[in-house]
């Protein structure tokens, strides 16, 4: 916190059209907190702008995952899946598991929240879907979390150490992504127009 200047574990920025809001899942975060307030008015301003093509969201723990050793964290996934829907996110980036997953764009699943609704079952590239891509990438070092299984909303998910790189290009209108493994090679990728 210090280091970064930052006062509370939430926040957001713009870098040129792409909002990034910063969400902590480790302090209070439901309905009527303050951390849900800010993020409510956050999206709220940075869906309505002209000058934000891309919404990203980011925090520590899962919203959603294959079974593993740890369970997808409810609150979050209860919470704050509605907000995403309602202002568009396009991009959900979480850490927490020590692998790699990828949904499909998925929406919020009001009568059964562990079973968001699936958009599109396309496998890479998408126009402009209605539902949130959520990318889970712990895969920097740690040791791996187990999977037993695939949810049927996961398109791929890998133990293998590597990152993810987003880019955006076409004049800020399509974002890719690529899961690099440590080898190099590209072991997931999927593409986002506007």
């Amino acid at each position: 916190m210090n280091h970064f200047n930052l006062t509370n574990q939430y926040y957001s920025f713009n870098y040129q059209n792409v909002h990034f809001v910063a969400l902590s899942a480790e302090i209070a975060l439901g309905i009527g907190s303050e951390q849900y307030n800010f993020v409510k008015s956050d999206l709220a301003k940075a869906a309505s702008s002209p000058n934000t093509n891309w919404i990203i969201a980011f925090y520590h723990r899962k919203a959603y995952s294959s079974p593993s050793i740890v369970a997808p964290f409810a609150t979050v996934r209860d919470t704050y899946h509605p907000l995403f829907d309602k202002y568009h996110v396009d991009l959900v980036l979480n850490t927490d598991m020590h692998n790699y997953q990828r949904s499909y764009p998925i929406k919020f699943n009001s009568i059964n929240s562990t079973k968001p609704i699936i958009i599109n079952t396309n496998t890479s590239n998408y126009i402009n879907p209605q539902g949130r891509i959520y990318v889970i990438a712990g895969t920097a070092g740690a040791h791996f979390f187990p999977l037993y299984g695939k949810a049927p909303y996961v398109i791929t998910q890998y133990l293998i150490h590597g990152f993810l790189d987003v880019t955006i290009t076409n004049s800020g209108r399509t974002l890719s992504a690529k899961f690099y493994a440590n080898d190099g090679s590209v072991n997931d990728h999927f593409t986002i127009k506007k």
